[in-house]
């Protein structure tokens, strides 16, 4: 239902070469996303002719060609090539007019977003992503390959985008020692999404200018949730900075493929002489440790997550929300609003639903 709405599906790393591509999902519809030349497009994995699944694994190189009857498709998704098509069916094979279903593809940094093109909403993806754009673009120019964490959660995937908007839980379930001030934290609402600060060294406004002039310098921990199933973090990992994207999407009602990348990022640090002089070498063990101490939190998360889903048929009414739980009820309303205002709408549905629709009002930022 969300596959109209700008939603990432990959990273460009992946697709280096000319011919590169890896499946992945959209809206809970299998898809892919390949490199032609300096192109990159996307399509729904199922062949126009008999629909038999386009690509069978994860991730390739080779020309769109059906492992079914040899249908071989272009860069635009149309049909070239049909096997003894003349007389089979009468025409030659651009006649017949096959054609795959394209998805909408765009960039942002190393992230491949995508969604089915037919929603009511027009908005590129720079316009999605608002004064996020800039900030995506320069937290996630990957260097090289990202290290990668992956998992299956057996929680439904909103669960699992809401504990990265909560920010009441770590001392239960990470084991803190304290709990955050109202006064440690700042909470930013943009369209759709959301961002937390830590410390009060710039605001959403004032990130997004440095970003899209080139001079961002880091100095606190950042989270930025794109709806709807994406998370970004940036944190210090003395004395360079890393990134942590992480994508929930959902596979069944009570599942969700995590998939993550991790990596240390190019913007600036308060590196030492000590720090030049010994990289080679802490590099190597300064990766082993994020990544440790990374995946430690999220296994904590997606465990807590999975005990919810265990009650989840017993969830009545609203939740009471605290003050470090505020975006959650920001996410909840860019939800209902993304269906409303047909974002959302499959295309067997568009037609059936009623013309009025509930346009969230983006709103300014706060506590």
């Amino acid at each position: 239902m969300l596959g109209h709405c700008w939603t990432l599906l990959g990273i460009t790393p992946d697709l280096k070469k000319d011919g590169d591509w890896f499946r992945t999902t959209l809206g809970g519809r299998s898809v892919f996303v390949q490199r032609f030349g300096d192109a990159i497009r996307g399509f729904e994995n199922r062949c126009a002719h008999r629909f038999y699944p386009l690509r069978t694994s994860d991730k390739g190189n080779g020309p769109i060609v059906c492992g079914f009857h040899h249908w071989h498709y272009n860069q635009n998704g149309h049909a070239v090539g049909i096997p003894n098509c003349l007389e089979l069916f009468g025409t030659h094979p651009l006649n017949v007019g096959a054609k795959l279903v394209t998805l909408d593809i765009a960039t942002c940094g190393s992230l491949i977003f995508g969604r089915f093109p037919g929603g009511r909403s027009s908005e590129c993806l720079e316009e999605y992503l608002g004064e996020g754009f800039p900030i995506l673009n320069a937290m996630c120019a990957m260097p090289g390959r990202p290290q990668r964490l992956n998992d299956r959660i057996a929680a439904n995937w909103k669960l699992s985008m809401e504990i990265t908007l909560d920010d009441y839980h770590n001392v239960a379930i990470h084991h803190r020692e304290r709990y955050a001030r109202n006064s440690e934290i700042g909470y930013f609402r943009f369209g759709l999404h959301s961002a937390h600060f830590t410390g009060h060294a710039d605001t959403l406004a004032s990130m997004s200018m440095a970003c899209r002039e080139n001079r961002y310098s880091p100095s606190d921990y950042r989270i930025f949730n794109i709806f709807p199933n994406l998370a970004v973090s940036i944190f210090n990992a003395r004395p360079y900075w890393f990134c942590h994207v992480q994508l929930f999407a959902p596979t069944s009602p009570g599942q969700t493929h995590h998939r993550g990348w991790l990596f240390q990022t190019g913007l600036p640090a308060k590196e030492r002489v000590l720090d030049r002089w010994t990289r080679p070498f802490s590099d190597v063990s300064r990766a082993y440790l994020v990544r440790h101490f990374t995946k430690k939190i999220g296994d904590e998360d997606h465990r807590a997550c999975e005990q919810m889903q265990t009650i989840a048929h017993q969830f009545e009414g609203s939740p009471i929300l605290g003050a470090h739980e505020k975006r959650i009820e920001w996410f909840e309303e860019s939800y209902e609003a993304a269906m409303s205002r047909g974002e959302a709408i499959s295309d067997t549905r568009r037609q059936e639903r009623a013309k009025g629709s509930t346009v969230l009002t983006p709103t300014g930022s706060g506590p």
